[in-house]
């Protein structure tokens, strides 16, 4: 995947024990609680969005933790990919 053709999603993005200044992106009601990066990518290939995993990585404001991060296609709107990953976490949940 090129670098510039992507959106970062890290799992702190969807996480609903956050609060939106720690990193959450989305609504509380669309959050997941303990998201990883394996979550992720298992609804994004559930979706069919094409992505790359980084497990290595850590989000920069908790640098000690290494949590990981997903890479994707800027297809579409980074506010959208994440609440369709997160909605399709929540499915998978039940």
């Amino acid at each position: 995947m090129q670098f510039k053709n992507r959106w970062v999603l890290w799992p702190s993005y969807i996480d609903s024990r956050l609060k939106r200044k720690d990193g959450r992106r989305v609504t509380k009601k669309e959050a997941v609680d303990s998201p990883t990066v394996q979550m992720i990518s298992e609804a994004l290939t559930a979706l069919g969005i094409e992505h790359e995993v980084d497990e290595s990585a850590s989000y920069p404001s908790r640098w000690y933790r290494k949590e990981g991060r997903v890479l994707v296609r800027n297809d579409m709107g980074k506010k959208e990919i994440l609440r369709l990953v997160s909605a399709e976490i929540r499915k998978r949940a039940k």
